[in-house]
């Protein structure tokens, strides 16, 4: 015979998954304290032992169906549970059901693409945690998707055609103990709002078919640091407008700024004067 409950407790001490039932019309004169703790079948894809499988996450107020295994009816085992409405809210997902993205309004980068949320039921198949952490494995014809949240937003969703779009609303750190490459076939774009830190142990290489720009609106400086050490420039060089400080303290265009020595009598050009036409 099947038999119905409500979970009204769920802290094992033996922490075995069990839980405690209060068992409609048999159960209803009975304390919680005075119940028997109740074993759970788990589904045939969970091995149960040794740590290894799912773990049992029924929660007080679950409606439960189940078996009592022995005459005297003390010993009932939950075969399962059974969404239907608590205090006259629906229990099956919102996500499952299709109804509009919960978190619709999260904020979200200025580059950033808009999520392909659009679950029809009964297609999108949701795991959803008390504190609100989710996994949803979407099987909408023509809108498969894949997404993984945490309560506080940090997520990664993956639409239909297998483009990746993920949040991380603080900080992230990877660790990488080998080797790592990024290949990338089509285009690249980092946008940093803050400052931006690359420290390399060894030799750093960059090779560039097309050409190099940087803008830059404070200093830019270039120093090898090492006594002996040398900056090379391999090719031509243009030069637009350089500015120094002379002296007196005015700016000076070096692009333009003419040297002159004095007259030693001999030509002016072998003496660095560069006012001085080359004699053809």
């Amino acid at each position: 015979m099947i038999f119905f409950g409500k979970v009204v407790n769920v802290t094992d001490e033996l922490k075995l998954g069990r839980v405690k039932v209060k068992v409609y019309d048999l159960h209803d004169n009975i304390e919680t304290k005075d119940l028997p703790w109740s074993m759970v079948v788990m589904p045939a894809n969970t091995p149960a032992q040794l740590g290894h499988g799912h773990s049992v996450n029924l929660q007080i107020g679950t409606l439960v169906v189940g078996v009592f295994l022995d005459s005297a009816q003390q010993e009932f085992l939950v075969q399962g549970s059974l969404p239907t409405k608590t205090d006259g809210v629906e229990d099956n997902n919102v996500r499952v059901r299709g109804l509009s993205d919960p978190h619709a309004a999260d904020p979200k980068g200025t580059y950033q693409p808009a999520s392909t949320y659009a679950p029809k039921y009964p297609f999108n198949n949701v795991m959803e945690t008390e504190s609100g952490h989710v996994k949803e494995y979407d099987d909408t014809p023509g809108l498969e998707r894949i997404v993984e949240r945490h309560k506080s937003g940090t997520q990664y969703e993956i639409a239909a055609n297998g483009s990746k779009n993920e949040t991380i609303v603080r900080d992230n750190y990877r660790l990488v103990v080998g080797h790592d490459t990024l290949e990338v076939y089509g285009n690249v774009r980092i946008i940093v709002s803050g400052h931006a830190d690359v420290a390399v142990a060894g030799n750093l290489t960059a090779s560039v078919t097309g050409n190099i720009s940087a803008d830059s609106m404070g200093d830019i400086t270039l120093k090898a640091t090492e006594t002996g050490k040398k900056i090379t420039l391999n090719g031509n060089v243009d030069v637009t407008k350089v500015l120094r400080t002379n002296t007196d303290g005015a700016a000076i265009n070096v692009n333009t700024h003419v040297h002159t020595q004095p007259d030693t009598g001999i030509d002016a050009t072998s003496q660095g004067d560069v006012s001085v036409p080359v004699p053809e």
